[in-house]
């Protein structure tokens, strides 16, 4: 039977642990820390349900097919699709366009760059070497729509920069699209159509997905069914190929450990010191990959205090003069049970590539500017409260130039080692979707 070792317990190694387990490998999951999930964590503190990582999850076909699996629909949570999206600018939330009506009406575009925006099927341009996200909206879709609808999306999505975000590595399917159609407008039609001829029993559900008591659910239950194959607590000191890398040897402080195949699921910056010694370059490219300081403040905001109800999913923030955070998710208003009656629970984030200096900000330094631009964003007569601050040294990996080159460092080295395996949120997407979709069937 062939066994395997896993390393590091987020979401990419417990899918992956699940997924071999299933085909009857001999499988060991090893996390460092005494609890598995990784970043997906909720917490519960003075009657809020907080997540102090991912907050939403799109229910991609793979994902909800493990929620099946691990017999959790009838817990899941579906947030309305319809709820709608804001951006902050000019010291304003505008709605977000979700419709051609919408798009004419809104404030966020001027009257050129919304002409400009419906031309687009119709431009033909040449994209260029190693784009970036900005640079590839401004050529299709205008300066005005790169500035105030992609730059503050991308922070929400990577807490990252969408002038330093490469599109090929970041957003695939819409260079694809460039490529193959010409066009942004054509290749989402064409994905459309293609979308639609699948079986109605393939179709995941549209919204945001939750459960009744956090995120963390889905890591609990996949860690459960891992049993004893499952260990927390256990810090891989060195990792080591012998027998002409046939068999994988592995330190801990528990003693030695061998395997015929071994999975890093660990952190870049983990998987980097753990090949560094027989793959340098490897070591690297992981090396490389940037992951900033994030913030996440959880707010209670005092239902009375704002000028009418709190209905949407939250606003992004485009970057401006008078307001620091990147964003803020409405949770409260998302999903019932995460705030005690009466007030509501905001999610902001802060820092990210778009603000390295808010790592020198102490916590009540942080609390200050998280209450401040919310207060000023909301229009509360009263300024929330700072419920939990977490702070992370290094959060999202960011796709930054480069980044497929070094992913491809990886592929060689895999082919090198074929008994290794690099997995994580930094190699094909960052949404626990993608980690989900790429962990189990990959």
């Amino acid at each position: 039977m062939t066994s395997t070792i896993v390393v590091g317990g987020g979401m990419s190694g417990l899918v992956r642990a699940r997924a071999l387990a299933a085909k009857g490998e001999d499988v060991v999951l090893l996390e460092s820390s005494d609890r598995a999930g990784g970043a997906v964590r909720t917490e519960r503190r003075d009657g809020f349900l907080m997540e102090l990582g991912p907050n939403t999850v799109r229910p991609t076909r793979e994902l909800w097919a493990l929620v099946g699996e691990l017999g959790l629909k009838d817990r899941a949570l579906l947030a309305d699709p319809r709820l709608p999206r804001f951006v902050e600018w000019n010291g304003k939330l505008h709605p977000l366009p979700m419709s051609p009506g919408g798009l004419i009406g809104t404030k966020l575009l001027s009257a050129r760059a919304k002409l400009r925006l419906l031309a687009e099927p119709f431009r033909r341009s040449e994209a260029g070497p190693e784009e970036s996200v900005h640079a590839f909206f401004a050529r299709r879709l205008g300066e005005e729509v790169a500035d105030r609808f992609i730059e503050p999306f991308v922070g929400g999505i990577f807490a990252g920069s969408s002038h330093s975000l490469s599109i090929a590595a970041a957003f695939p399917s819409f260079a694809r699209w460039d490529s193959d159609h010409g066009s942004i407008v054509r290749g989402a039609i064409a994905e459309r159509r293609r979308a639609a001829k699948a079986p109605e029993s393939e179709r995941p559900p549209r919204g945001l997905l939750s459960f009744g008591d956090g995120l963390e659910t889905l890591a609990r239950a996949v860690a459960a069914g891992l049993g004893d194959r499952l260990r927390t607590g256990t810090r891989v000191e060195s990792l080591t190929p012998a027998n002409g890398a046939r068999t994988w040897v592995l330190r801990t402080a528990g003693g030695e450990r061998k395997g015929d195949n071994v999975v890093l699921a660990a952190p870049a910056w983990e998987a980097a010191r753990l090949v560094r010694e027989f793959a340098p370059e490897a070591a690297e490219a992981l090396g490389a990959i940037p992951h900033p300081f994030l913030a996440v403040a959880h707010l209670s905001v005092p239902l009375a205090s704002l000028p009418g109800p709190l209905h949407g999913f939250g606003h992004l923030v485009v970057p401006q003069k008078g307001r620091r955070i990147l964003g803020a998710v409405w949770s409260s208003s998302l999903f019932q049970g995460r705030a005690p009656q009466g007030t509501a629970l905001v999610t902001v984030f802060l820092g990210g590539s778009r603000d390295p200096d808010a790592a020198r900000l102490s916590d009540p330094e942080l609390s200050k500017v998280a209450v401040r631009d919310l207060a000023g964003a909301l229009g509360a007569k009263q300024d929330p409260r700072v419920v939990l601050l977490t702070r992370y040294s290094r959060s999202i990996p960011q796709y930054t130039a480069g980044h497929l080159a070094r992913i491809a460092v990886l592929e060689k080295t895999e082919a090198r080692f074929p008994g290794l395996t690099f997995l994580g949120n930094y190699r094909g997407g960052v949404s626990v979707g993608d980690v989900v979709k790429n962990a189990a069937f990959s």
